[in-house]
């Protein structure tokens, strides 16, 4: 009987810590956010990911923006060939997917092969330029489809990749040292 009053009261310890840690994981996700442009964004885009409620510093979810920043350009260089393919023989899918694709393929590049070994090194500076460059890839593609009046297809993608940025952005300038 002892024995299992005692295995109950760890199985609450254990409990209880749960549920502390996630409550302190989101305090610092949100106190965090609150050093940046756009909080609400923030928290939005971290919390979406499971690897933020393990983060414990500015730098943890700073690399882990940086992440969800390349794996959203990576993905929207994917989905667009895919409507590249599709839209073979029209304007949009012979040179205006085309010019996202490009814009994509250069911010993924700019993102995991250049901005990554430049945070891990902790030169913050050389990655937030290379992550700020990035962010333009959603505005390159918009602008391609205004320049002829249409209506782009992949506007929700774009946003997603701005935001998502900017978020990794303002995430690496609180490492950059005054």
């Amino acid at each position: 009987m002892a024995k299992a009053a005692t295995m109950s009261v760890a199985m609450v310890l254990v409990m209880l810590a749960a549920v502390f840690t996630a409550h302190a994981d989101a305090g610092f996700i949100s106190s965090t956010c609150k050093k940046t442009k756009n909080p609400s964004q923030c928290v939005a885009v971290l919390r979406a990911d499971p690897r933020s409620a393990n983060a414990s510093t500015e730098h943890d979810l700073a690399s882990i923006a940086l992440q969800i920043a390349t794996d959203t350009a990576e993905h929207n260089g994917e989905v667009i060939e895919e409507a590249a393919k599709n839209s073979q023989g029209t304007p949009e899918g012979d040179a205006l997917l085309g010019v996202c694709l490009g814009a994509y393929a250069k911010a993924a590049s700019d993102l995991g092969i250049d901005a990554r070994p430049w945070f891990d090194s902790g030169d913050y500076t050389g990655a937030w330029k290379l992550m700020s460059g990035a962010k333009d890839a959603g505005d390159v593609c918009e602008n391609a489809f205004k320049g002829i009046s249409k209506s782009s297809p992949v506007t929700d993608i774009d946003r997603q990749m701005t935001e998502r940025c900017d978020v990794a952005c303002d995430l690496v300038r609180l490492l950059i040292p005054k």
